[in-house]
C-alpha cells in the first residue's frame, strides 16, 4: 500500500482570530508542525482577503526540529483591516503549507486588551519589518540564511572503511612499484 508524505500537521498558532496585531510594534507569529513531514524551511507572507493586498515577509524561516517556532513581526505603516491572512508556504514552487486565521492590523493607539497578548518584547526571537502598502512587485523584507548555503563534513563509517582501503592500496602499489 502506497502512502504519500503530506504536510498534514502544519499550523499557525498565533495569530489567532481575535488577534489584533500592532502597527509600531513587535508582534508574535508562532507555528507548530510535524517532525517528518519534509518541511525544512518555509517563506512568510501576508495577504488580505478585502483588497488586492500581499506583503512578503521572510523567506527560508527554518523549521526543521531544533529551530525556534516562532518569530517577530515588527509592523511599519501597514494598512489597518481585519482581513488579514499569514500565510506560510514553499514559494518557490507555489506550495501553502499552512495559512492563520483571519485577524486584525491595527494602529497602537487602535489596540484593545486582545492586541497586548499578541505584541512581544521577547528580545531571543528573531525579527523581521513588513512596511508599507500590499505591492506584489516588493521583494521578501528578509532572507534568512539557509544551512545549504554552509559547507556540511558528515564522515562516516563506509567513507573512513574506503579511506583505509585508498591508503592500503597506495602502499601496496608503491611496495611493488619499488621491488621492480
Amino acid at each position: 500500500m502506497y502512502l504519500p508524505r503530506c504536510a498534514a500537521y502544519f499550523m499557525v498558532k498565533e495569530p489567532t482570530e481575535s488577534t489584533q496585531w500592532q502597527n509600531g510594534a513587535y508582534n508574535l507569529l508562532e507555528w507548530d508542525k510535524g517532525v517528518a513531514d519534509g518541511i525544512e524551511y518555509f517563506d512568510i507572507e501576508l495577504t488580505r482577503l478585502g483588497s488586492n493586498g500581499l506583503l512578503y515577509g521572510a523567506m527560508n524561516v527554518a523549521c526543521k526540529n531544533y529551530s525556534p517556532k516562532s518569530l517577530k513581526v515588527y509592523l511599519e505603516d501597514v494598512p489597518t483591516g481585519d482581513d488579514y491572512f499569514v500565510v506560510l508556504l514553499n514559494s518557490s514552487h507555489g506550495v501553502v503549507h499552512t495559512l492563520s486565521p483571519r485577524f486584525s492590523i491595527v494602529n497602537a493607539s487602535d489596540a484593545t486588551t486582545t492586541a497586548s497578548a499578541s505584541a512581544t518584547t521577547d528580545t531571543s526571537l528573531a525579527t523581521f519589518t513588513i512596511s508599507g502598502s500590499p505591492d506584489p512587485t516588493r521583494d521578501f523584507a528578509t532572507t534568512f540564511a539557509s544551512e545549504a548555503s554552509t559547507v556540511l563534513l558528515r564522515i562516516g563509517r563506509g567513507h573512513v572503511l574506503g579511506g583505509v582501503g585508498v591508503v592500503v592500496g597506495l602502499v601496496i602499489g608503491a611496495a611493488l612499484t619499488l621491488r621492480l
